[in-house]
Protein backbone atom coordinates (compact mmCIF):
# COMPACT_ATOMS: atom_id res chain seq x y z
CA UNK A 1 0.00 0.00 0.00
CA UNK A 2 1.14 3.43 -0.92
CA UNK A 3 1.79 5.69 1.80
CA UNK A 4 -0.80 8.03 0.49
CA UNK A 5 -3.11 5.82 0.74
CA UNK A 6 -2.61 4.49 4.20
CA UNK A 7 -2.19 8.42 4.82
CA UNK A 8 -5.91 8.47 4.01
CA UNK A 9 -7.32 5.41 5.33
CA UNK A 10 -5.95 5.74 8.57
CA UNK A 11 -7.74 9.34 8.19
CA UNK A 12 -11.18 7.19 7.89
CA UNK A 13 -10.55 4.38 10.15
CA UNK A 14 -9.58 7.02 12.92
CA UNK A 15 -12.21 9.37 12.39
CA UNK A 16 -14.04 10.34 15.71
CA UNK A 17 -17.33 9.19 14.29
CA UNK A 18 -16.17 5.65 13.02
CA UNK A 19 -17.99 2.50 13.93
CA UNK A 20 -17.08 -0.26 15.66
CA UNK A 21 -14.68 -1.57 13.10
CA UNK A 22 -14.20 -5.82 13.88
CA UNK A 23 -11.74 -6.80 11.12
CA UNK A 24 -8.96 -5.86 9.26
CA UNK A 25 -9.36 -6.39 5.55
CA UNK A 26 -7.36 -5.63 2.34
CA UNK A 27 -8.15 -6.63 -1.29
CA UNK A 28 -5.29 -9.05 -1.58
CA UNK A 29 -4.87 -7.72 -4.82
CA UNK A 30 -0.59 -9.00 -6.32
CA UNK A 31 0.69 -7.98 -9.25
CA UNK A 32 -0.42 -10.77 -11.26
CA UNK A 33 -3.71 -10.27 -10.23
CA UNK A 34 -3.61 -6.49 -11.64
CA UNK A 35 -2.72 -7.09 -14.97
CA UNK A 36 -5.28 -9.67 -15.20
CA UNK A 37 -8.31 -7.77 -13.87
CA UNK A 38 -6.74 -4.81 -16.25
CA UNK A 39 -7.03 -7.23 -18.82
CA UNK A 40 -10.12 -8.57 -18.07
CA UNK A 41 -11.08 -4.70 -18.01
CA UNK A 42 -9.80 -4.09 -21.57
CA UNK A 43 -11.64 -6.71 -22.92
CA UNK A 44 -15.02 -6.32 -21.24
CA UNK A 45 -14.72 -2.80 -23.05
CA UNK A 46 -13.60 -3.98 -26.22
CA UNK A 47 -17.17 -6.64 -26.03
CA UNK A 48 -19.06 -3.63 -24.60
CA UNK A 49 -18.19 -1.37 -27.34
CA UNK A 50 -17.86 -3.82 -30.44
CA UNK A 51 -21.47 -5.58 -29.00
CA UNK A 52 -19.87 -8.77 -28.75
CA UNK A 53 -22.08 -11.42 -25.75
CA UNK A 54 -20.68 -14.40 -24.56
CA UNK A 55 -22.55 -16.25 -27.26
CA UNK A 56 -23.02 -20.20 -27.40
CA UNK A 57 -19.82 -20.74 -29.20
CA UNK A 58 -18.26 -18.86 -26.64
CA UNK A 59 -19.72 -20.93 -23.83
CA UNK A 60 -18.34 -24.31 -26.36
CA UNK A 61 -14.54 -23.03 -26.10
CA UNK A 62 -14.94 -22.23 -21.98
CA UNK A 63 -16.15 -26.14 -21.84
CA UNK A 64 -13.32 -27.02 -24.34
CA UNK A 65 -10.88 -25.43 -21.91
CA UNK A 66 -12.10 -26.84 -19.16
CA UNK A 67 -13.41 -30.46 -20.27
CA UNK A 68 -9.81 -32.11 -19.53
CA UNK A 69 -9.22 -29.71 -16.35
CA UNK A 70 -11.98 -30.25 -14.33
CA UNK A 71 -13.07 -34.04 -13.39
CA UNK A 72 -16.92 -32.70 -13.01
CA UNK A 73 -16.40 -31.39 -16.68
CA UNK A 74 -15.22 -34.66 -17.93
CA UNK A 75 -17.80 -36.65 -16.12
CA UNK A 76 -20.50 -34.58 -17.18
CA UNK A 77 -19.68 -34.19 -20.79
CA UNK A 78 -18.98 -38.26 -21.14
CA UNK A 79 -20.38 -38.99 -24.37
CA UNK A 80 -21.35 -35.89 -25.36
CA UNK A 81 -20.14 -33.60 -28.61
CA UNK A 82 -20.25 -29.44 -26.51
CA UNK A 83 -20.58 -28.47 -30.11
CA UNK A 84 -23.48 -31.02 -31.53
CA UNK A 85 -25.08 -32.03 -27.94
CA UNK A 86 -24.61 -28.65 -25.85
CA UNK A 87 -28.37 -28.92 -24.70
CA UNK A 88 -28.15 -32.21 -23.46
CA UNK A 89 -24.94 -31.61 -21.53
CA UNK A 90 -26.66 -32.16 -17.64
CA UNK A 91 -26.76 -29.31 -15.40
CA UNK A 92 -24.60 -28.38 -12.52
CA UNK A 93 -27.13 -28.17 -9.64
CA UNK A 94 -26.30 -26.62 -5.86
CA UNK A 95 -26.35 -29.86 -4.54
CA UNK A 96 -23.37 -30.83 -7.15
CA UNK A 97 -21.19 -27.54 -5.39
CA UNK A 98 -22.13 -29.10 -1.93
CA UNK A 99 -20.76 -32.27 -2.58
CA UNK A 100 -18.65 -32.72 -5.65
CA UNK A 101 -16.29 -29.18 -5.19
CA UNK A 102 -13.22 -31.26 -5.58
CA UNK A 103 -14.34 -32.92 -8.84
CA UNK A 104 -15.31 -29.36 -10.29
CA UNK A 105 -12.07 -27.71 -9.43
CA UNK A 106 -9.59 -27.89 -12.18
CA UNK A 107 -6.20 -29.75 -11.56
CA UNK A 108 -3.28 -28.57 -11.21
CA UNK A 109 -4.65 -24.95 -10.00
CA UNK A 110 -2.38 -23.39 -7.07
CA UNK A 111 -5.17 -23.37 -4.22
CA UNK A 112 -2.90 -21.23 -2.11
CA UNK A 113 -4.95 -18.28 -3.33
CA UNK A 114 -8.57 -19.31 -2.52
CA UNK A 115 -10.75 -17.46 -0.68
CA UNK A 116 -14.17 -19.31 0.84
CA UNK A 117 -17.19 -17.13 1.02
CA UNK A 118 -20.30 -19.39 2.76
CA UNK A 119 -23.87 -18.59 0.79
CA UNK A 120 -26.87 -20.21 1.21
CA UNK A 121 -28.81 -17.27 -1.00
CA UNK A 122 -32.33 -17.96 -0.36
CA UNK A 123 -32.71 -21.78 -0.96
CA UNK A 124 -31.41 -22.39 2.37
CA UNK A 125 -28.36 -25.15 1.07
CA UNK A 126 -25.24 -23.87 2.14
CA UNK A 127 -22.21 -23.55 -0.51
CA UNK A 128 -18.21 -23.16 0.50
CA UNK A 129 -18.40 -21.11 -2.79
CA UNK A 130 -14.17 -20.97 -3.63
CA UNK A 131 -13.15 -17.56 -5.71
CA UNK A 132 -9.60 -15.89 -6.19
CA UNK A 133 -8.93 -12.08 -5.06
CA UNK A 134 -8.32 -11.40 -9.47
CA UNK A 135 -11.94 -13.02 -10.03
CA UNK A 136 -13.10 -10.81 -7.20
CA UNK A 137 -11.53 -8.01 -7.87
CA UNK A 138 -12.62 -8.02 -11.30
CA UNK A 139 -16.04 -6.80 -9.84
CA UNK A 140 -14.71 -3.21 -9.62
CA UNK A 141 -14.59 -2.58 -13.60
CA UNK A 142 -17.98 -4.19 -13.55
CA UNK A 143 -19.48 -2.14 -10.71
CA UNK A 144 -17.77 1.34 -11.76
CA UNK A 145 -18.52 0.59 -15.38
CA UNK A 146 -22.16 0.09 -14.28
CA UNK A 147 -22.67 3.13 -12.58
CA UNK A 148 -20.56 5.10 -15.40
CA UNK A 149 -23.81 4.00 -16.87
CA UNK A 150 -26.08 6.25 -15.11
CA UNK A 151 -23.56 9.59 -15.32
CA UNK A 152 -21.30 8.55 -11.80
CA UNK A 153 -17.53 8.94 -12.70
CA UNK A 154 -15.47 7.19 -10.88
CA UNK A 155 -12.63 8.67 -8.98
CA UNK A 156 -9.81 6.80 -8.49
CA UNK A 157 -7.49 8.98 -6.00
CA UNK A 158 -6.59 8.24 -1.99
CA UNK A 159 -8.59 10.77 -1.08
CA UNK A 160 -11.52 9.54 -2.91
CA UNK A 161 -14.65 7.21 -1.02
CA UNK A 162 -15.92 5.48 -3.91
CA UNK A 163 -18.54 3.39 -2.12
CA UNK A 164 -20.06 2.34 1.69
CA UNK A 165 -21.84 -0.62 1.41
CA UNK A 166 -24.53 -0.45 4.24
CA UNK A 167 -25.91 -3.87 6.49
CA UNK A 168 -28.51 -3.72 8.90
CA UNK A 169 -27.87 -7.33 11.18
CA UNK A 170 -27.40 -7.76 14.32
CA UNK A 171 -23.55 -9.27 13.86
CA UNK A 172 -21.60 -8.73 10.70
CA UNK A 173 -18.00 -7.68 9.56
CA UNK A 174 -17.23 -3.88 9.61
CA UNK A 175 -13.99 -2.44 7.69
CA UNK A 176 -12.52 -0.48 5.66
CA UNK A 177 -9.75 -0.68 2.91
CA UNK A 178 -8.40 0.94 -0.19
CA UNK A 179 -8.64 -0.79 -3.65
CA UNK A 180 -5.41 -1.31 -5.69
CA UNK A 181 -7.72 -1.72 -8.90
CA UNK A 182 -9.28 2.41 -8.47
CA UNK A 183 -6.33 3.57 -7.24
CA UNK A 184 -6.24 3.58 -3.56
CA UNK A 185 -9.93 4.88 -3.50
CA UNK A 186 -12.11 4.06 -0.03
CA UNK A 187 -14.23 1.54 0.40
CA UNK A 188 -16.26 0.84 3.62
CA UNK A 189 -18.32 -1.82 5.19
CA UNK A 190 -21.01 -0.56 8.02
CA UNK A 191 -24.08 -2.01 9.74
CA UNK A 192 -26.65 0.49 10.72
CA UNK A 193 -27.51 -1.66 13.66
CA UNK A 194 -27.26 0.33 16.89
CA UNK A 195 -25.25 -2.55 17.91
CA UNK A 196 -21.83 -1.00 15.50
CA UNK A 197 -21.75 2.78 16.93
CA UNK A 198 -20.65 4.67 19.85
CA UNK A 199 -23.10 6.88 19.49
CA UNK A 200 -26.28 7.21 17.59
CA UNK A 201 -25.59 10.35 15.54
CA UNK A 202 -22.37 8.83 14.27
CA UNK A 203 -24.00 6.99 11.51
CA UNK A 204 -25.12 10.28 9.69
CA UNK A 205 -21.52 11.98 10.88
CA UNK A 206 -19.50 9.49 9.35
CA UNK A 207 -21.42 8.93 6.12
CA UNK A 208 -20.75 12.90 5.52
CA UNK A 209 -17.46 13.09 6.30
CA UNK A 210 -16.58 9.94 3.97
CA UNK A 211 -18.71 11.36 1.50
CA UNK A 212 -18.83 8.26 -0.80
CA UNK A 213 -19.72 8.63 -4.76
CA UNK A 214 -22.31 5.71 -3.72
CA UNK A 215 -23.80 3.28 -1.68
CA UNK A 216 -24.53 0.15 -2.06
CA UNK A 217 -26.07 -2.60 -0.01
CA UNK A 218 -29.35 -4.91 -0.20
CA UNK A 219 -32.92 -3.67 -0.43
CA UNK A 220 -33.15 -4.71 3.35
CA UNK A 221 -30.60 -2.17 4.19
CA UNK A 222 -30.93 0.26 1.94
CA UNK A 223 -34.84 0.55 3.39
CA UNK A 224 -33.38 0.77 6.50
CA UNK A 225 -31.16 3.54 6.02
CA UNK A 226 -34.73 5.66 4.53
CA UNK A 227 -36.44 4.46 7.62
CA UNK A 228 -33.73 6.05 9.47
CA UNK A 229 -34.08 9.40 7.59
CA UNK A 230 -30.01 9.24 6.97
CA UNK A 231 -29.90 12.61 5.28
CA UNK A 232 -27.03 11.70 2.18
CA UNK A 233 -27.14 12.39 -0.83
CA UNK A 234 -24.97 10.41 -3.01
CA UNK A 235 -24.39 10.29 -7.28
CA UNK A 236 -26.17 6.65 -7.21
CA UNK A 237 -27.14 3.56 -5.42
CA UNK A 238 -26.45 0.41 -6.16
CA UNK A 239 -28.83 -2.17 -4.61
CA UNK A 240 -27.87 -6.11 -4.84
CA UNK A 241 -28.33 -9.47 -3.57
CA UNK A 242 -32.32 -9.86 -3.25
CA UNK A 243 -35.15 -8.35 -5.47
CA UNK A 244 -35.87 -4.30 -5.68
CA UNK A 245 -39.15 -4.10 -5.80
CA UNK A 246 -40.20 -0.81 -8.08
CA UNK A 247 -42.09 0.62 -5.97
CA UNK A 248 -38.73 0.54 -3.38
CA UNK A 249 -36.60 1.66 -6.14
CA UNK A 250 -39.11 4.75 -6.53
CA UNK A 251 -39.07 5.92 -2.81
CA UNK A 252 -35.36 5.83 -2.72
CA UNK A 253 -34.95 7.50 -5.68
CA UNK A 254 -37.20 10.26 -3.84
CA UNK A 255 -35.45 9.90 -0.63
CA UNK A 256 -31.90 10.13 -1.76
CA UNK A 257 -32.11 11.89 -5.39
CA UNK A 258 -30.08 9.85 -7.30
CA UNK A 259 -30.68 6.94 -9.12
CA UNK A 260 -30.59 3.33 -7.83
CA UNK A 261 -29.51 0.70 -10.16
CA UNK A 262 -30.55 -2.89 -9.58
CA UNK A 263 -27.98 -5.52 -10.20
CA UNK A 264 -28.42 -8.76 -10.06
CA UNK A 265 -25.38 -10.98 -8.74
CA UNK A 266 -24.75 -14.48 -7.39
CA UNK A 267 -21.76 -15.26 -5.22
CA UNK A 268 -21.43 -18.29 -7.41
CA UNK A 269 -20.62 -15.93 -10.88
CA UNK A 270 -20.18 -12.32 -9.75
CA UNK A 271 -22.55 -9.45 -11.31
CA UNK A 272 -24.72 -11.33 -13.88
CA UNK A 273 -26.82 -8.22 -15.14
CA UNK A 274 -27.99 -4.50 -14.39
CA UNK A 275 -30.98 -2.58 -14.76
CA UNK A 276 -31.32 -0.77 -17.84
CA UNK A 277 -31.42 3.34 -17.63
CA UNK A 278 -34.06 3.58 -20.17
CA UNK A 279 -36.52 0.51 -18.82
CA UNK A 280 -35.37 -0.37 -15.28
CA UNK A 281 -37.52 -3.35 -15.26
CA UNK A 282 -35.24 -4.93 -17.87
CA UNK A 283 -31.46 -6.14 -16.75
CA UNK A 284 -28.78 -6.21 -19.51
CA UNK A 285 -26.09 -9.02 -19.16
CA UNK A 286 -23.18 -6.97 -17.93
CA UNK A 287 -19.98 -9.21 -18.38
CA UNK A 288 -18.69 -10.62 -21.82
CA UNK A 289 -17.81 -14.28 -20.29
CA UNK A 290 -21.31 -15.22 -18.84
CA UNK A 291 -23.22 -17.44 -20.80
CA UNK A 292 -27.27 -17.62 -20.14
CA UNK A 293 -29.69 -19.52 -21.27
CA UNK A 294 -33.34 -19.57 -20.10
CA UNK A 295 -34.98 -23.28 -19.10
CA UNK A 296 -38.15 -24.81 -19.37
CA UNK A 297 -38.96 -25.35 -15.68
CA UNK A 298 -41.56 -28.53 -17.41
CA UNK A 299 -38.97 -29.88 -19.91
CA UNK A 300 -35.42 -28.84 -19.03
CA UNK A 301 -35.00 -28.21 -22.69
CA UNK A 302 -33.85 -24.22 -23.45
CA UNK A 303 -36.59 -21.79 -24.19
CA UNK A 304 -36.96 -19.37 -27.12
CA UNK A 305 -36.78 -16.02 -26.33
CA UNK A 306 -39.69 -14.48 -24.48
CA UNK A 307 -40.21 -17.29 -22.52
CA UNK A 308 -39.97 -17.63 -18.38
CA UNK A 309 -37.73 -20.13 -17.25
CA UNK A 310 -35.05 -21.16 -15.04
CA UNK A 311 -31.97 -19.09 -15.65
CA UNK A 312 -28.83 -21.19 -16.18
CA UNK A 313 -25.35 -19.92 -16.50
CA UNK A 314 -22.06 -21.31 -18.02
CA UNK A 315 -18.52 -18.91 -17.96
CA UNK A 316 -17.10 -17.00 -15.51
CA UNK A 317 -13.35 -15.92 -14.50
CA UNK A 318 -13.33 -17.82 -11.28
CA UNK A 319 -10.38 -20.15 -12.04
CA UNK A 320 -11.73 -22.45 -8.94
CA UNK A 321 -15.17 -22.56 -9.64
CA UNK A 322 -15.67 -22.49 -13.48
CA UNK A 323 -19.69 -23.29 -14.37
CA UNK A 324 -20.88 -25.48 -16.16
CA UNK A 325 -25.17 -24.55 -17.04
CA UNK A 326 -25.29 -23.75 -13.44
CA UNK A 327 -29.27 -23.50 -12.10
CA UNK A 328 -29.26 -20.91 -10.60
CA UNK A 329 -32.65 -21.20 -9.18
CA UNK A 330 -33.83 -17.86 -10.35
CA UNK A 331 -36.30 -17.40 -12.79
CA UNK A 332 -36.96 -15.04 -15.86
CA UNK A 333 -36.88 -14.35 -19.50
CA UNK A 334 -34.53 -13.45 -22.02
CA UNK A 335 -34.63 -11.16 -25.13
CA UNK A 336 -32.34 -10.22 -27.60
CA UNK A 337 -32.34 -7.06 -30.07
CA UNK A 338 -31.59 -3.41 -29.80
CA UNK A 339 -31.99 -0.96 -27.08
CA UNK A 340 -32.58 2.28 -26.61
CA UNK A 341 -30.07 2.79 -24.18
CA UNK A 342 -26.96 1.67 -26.44
CA UNK A 343 -26.09 -1.39 -24.49
CA UNK A 344 -27.38 -4.56 -27.04
CA UNK A 345 -26.03 -7.26 -24.94
CA UNK A 346 -29.12 -9.73 -23.77
CA UNK A 347 -32.00 -8.00 -21.89
CA UNK A 348 -32.80 -10.55 -18.81
CA UNK A 349 -36.37 -10.13 -16.70
CA UNK A 350 -36.13 -11.69 -13.13
CA UNK A 351 -39.50 -13.34 -11.93
CA UNK A 352 -39.65 -14.57 -8.67
CA UNK A 353 -36.11 -13.63 -7.49
CA UNK A 354 -34.84 -13.40 -4.27
CA UNK A 355 -37.48 -11.09 -2.86
CA UNK A 356 -36.82 -10.16 0.64
CA UNK A 357 -38.41 -12.10 3.45
CA UNK A 358 -38.05 -9.86 7.57
CA UNK A 359 -38.98 -11.64 10.14
CA UNK A 360 -40.26 -9.72 13.45
CA UNK A 361 -39.56 -9.84 16.65
CA UNK A 362 -42.27 -10.58 19.34
CA UNK A 363 -42.37 -6.70 20.37
CA UNK A 364 -41.84 -5.67 16.74
CA UNK A 365 -38.03 -5.26 15.92
CA UNK A 366 -37.24 -6.63 12.20
CA UNK A 367 -34.46 -9.35 11.73
CA UNK A 368 -32.77 -9.68 9.04
CA UNK A 369 -32.94 -13.10 7.70
CA UNK A 370 -28.97 -12.85 7.06
CA UNK A 371 -28.41 -13.44 10.48
CA UNK A 372 -30.84 -16.08 11.10
CA UNK A 373 -28.88 -17.62 7.92
CA UNK A 374 -25.46 -16.73 9.21
CA UNK A 375 -26.34 -18.90 12.68
CA UNK A 376 -27.80 -22.02 10.44
CA UNK A 377 -24.74 -22.02 7.52
CA UNK A 378 -21.76 -22.01 10.12
CA UNK A 379 -23.67 -25.24 11.94
CA UNK A 380 -21.75 -28.05 9.90
CA UNK A 381 -24.97 -30.95 10.72
CA UNK A 382 -27.22 -29.19 8.75
CA UNK A 383 -27.07 -29.39 4.57
CA UNK A 384 -30.20 -27.20 4.03
CA UNK A 385 -32.78 -25.13 5.88
CA UNK A 386 -36.02 -23.15 5.47
CA UNK A 387 -37.20 -20.94 8.49
CA UNK A 388 -40.37 -19.51 8.58
CA UNK A 389 -42.01 -17.28 10.94
CA UNK A 390 -46.32 -18.16 11.71
CA UNK A 391 -47.53 -16.39 14.51
CA UNK A 392 -45.63 -12.77 16.14
CA UNK A 393 -43.74 -15.12 18.29
CA UNK A 394 -43.63 -18.71 16.94
CA UNK A 395 -41.36 -19.71 14.38
CA UNK A 396 -40.45 -23.42 12.67
CA UNK A 397 -36.97 -24.41 11.70
CA UNK A 398 -36.82 -27.04 9.22
CA UNK A 399 -33.45 -28.63 8.27
CA UNK A 400 -32.15 -31.49 6.74
CA UNK A 401 -29.25 -32.39 9.26
CA UNK A 402 -26.94 -35.20 9.73
CA UNK A 403 -27.67 -38.20 11.57
CA UNK A 404 -26.15 -37.10 14.65
CA UNK A 405 -28.27 -33.91 14.50
CA UNK A 406 -31.57 -35.77 13.75
CA UNK A 407 -31.45 -38.67 16.03
CA UNK A 408 -33.90 -38.59 19.44
CA UNK A 409 -36.35 -36.20 17.79
CA UNK A 410 -39.53 -36.90 18.92
CA UNK A 411 -42.27 -37.32 16.03
CA UNK A 412 -45.99 -37.62 16.80
CA UNK A 413 -48.45 -38.56 13.75
CA UNK A 414 -49.26 -35.08 12.70
CA UNK A 415 -47.06 -33.35 14.24
CA UNK A 416 -44.04 -31.10 13.08
CA UNK A 417 -41.07 -32.88 14.87
CA UNK A 418 -39.23 -30.64 17.50
CA UNK A 419 -35.66 -31.23 19.58
CA UNK A 420 -36.31 -32.99 22.71
CA UNK A 421 -33.40 -33.58 24.39
CA UNK A 422 -30.94 -34.18 21.22
CA UNK A 423 -28.14 -31.29 22.79
CA UNK A 424 -27.48 -30.06 19.13
CA UNK A 425 -30.93 -29.07 18.21
CA UNK A 426 -31.44 -27.52 21.54
CA UNK A 427 -28.09 -25.60 21.19
CA UNK A 428 -29.14 -24.41 18.07
CA UNK A 429 -33.10 -23.50 19.25
CA UNK A 430 -31.71 -21.85 21.89
CA UNK A 431 -29.41 -19.76 19.86
CA UNK A 432 -31.81 -18.80 17.38
CA UNK A 433 -34.58 -17.96 20.07
CA UNK A 434 -31.84 -15.54 21.24
CA UNK A 435 -31.51 -13.72 18.20
CA UNK A 436 -35.59 -13.80 17.60
CA UNK A 437 -35.77 -11.67 20.93
CA UNK A 438 -37.10 -12.35 24.48
CA UNK A 439 -40.52 -14.72 24.41
CA UNK A 440 -40.21 -16.09 20.98
CA UNK A 441 -40.32 -19.88 20.14
CA UNK A 442 -38.37 -22.14 17.83
CA UNK A 443 -39.23 -25.41 16.92
CA UNK A 444 -36.48 -27.23 15.23
CA UNK A 445 -38.02 -30.20 12.36
CA UNK A 446 -35.84 -32.29 10.95
CA UNK A 447 -37.53 -33.46 8.37
CA UNK A 448 -36.72 -31.17 5.61
CA UNK A 449 -36.37 -33.20 2.49
CA UNK A 450 -32.78 -33.01 0.83
CA UNK A 451 -34.14 -33.76 -2.49
CA UNK A 452 -32.42 -31.11 -5.28
CA UNK A 453 -35.59 -29.05 -5.10
CA UNK A 454 -35.65 -25.13 -4.98
CA UNK A 455 -37.31 -24.33 -1.78
CA UNK A 456 -37.41 -20.78 -0.09
CA UNK A 457 -34.94 -20.51 2.52
CA UNK A 458 -37.16 -17.69 4.81
CA UNK A 459 -41.12 -17.62 4.65
CA UNK A 460 -43.34 -14.98 7.01
CA UNK A 461 -46.42 -16.73 6.81
CA UNK A 462 -47.64 -14.44 9.89
CA UNK A 463 -46.87 -10.87 7.90
CA UNK A 464 -48.62 -12.65 4.27
CA UNK A 465 -51.79 -13.68 6.19
CA UNK A 466 -51.50 -9.58 7.72
CA UNK A 467 -51.30 -7.72 4.73
CA UNK A 468 -54.21 -10.21 3.13
CA UNK A 469 -56.77 -9.40 5.87
CA UNK A 470 -55.60 -5.25 5.90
Amino acid sequence: MLESWKLELDRLVKSRFAPIWNVSIGDRIEKEDFDFVKEFHLAFCQAKTNQMEFDRKAAIRFIRKNQYLSLFFKNQLNGLSPEDDFESIPFTTREDLQTKMTEIIPVMVDLNRMVINPTSGTTGQPILAPNHPKAIGCYVPLIEWTVGRYGVIPKHKPESTFAIQLCYQENTIVYATTHSLAGGAKFAKINLHQNSWKDSSDLENFIKESSPQILTGDPYALEAAMKMGLNYKPEAIHSTALELTDSLRKKLEQHFECPVINSYSLNETGPIAYACPKNPDWMHILPHDLYVEIISDKTGEVEPSGNVGEIVITGGRNPYLPLLRYKTGDRGELRYGPCHCGDNFPRLRLLSGRKPVYFTKPYGETVNPVDVARILRRNPHIYQFQMEQFTNKDFICRVSASHEFSKLTKQEEGTESTAQGNTLQIQLQLELESLLGFGSQVQIDTNFPLDGKKQPAFINSYAESKEKSQ
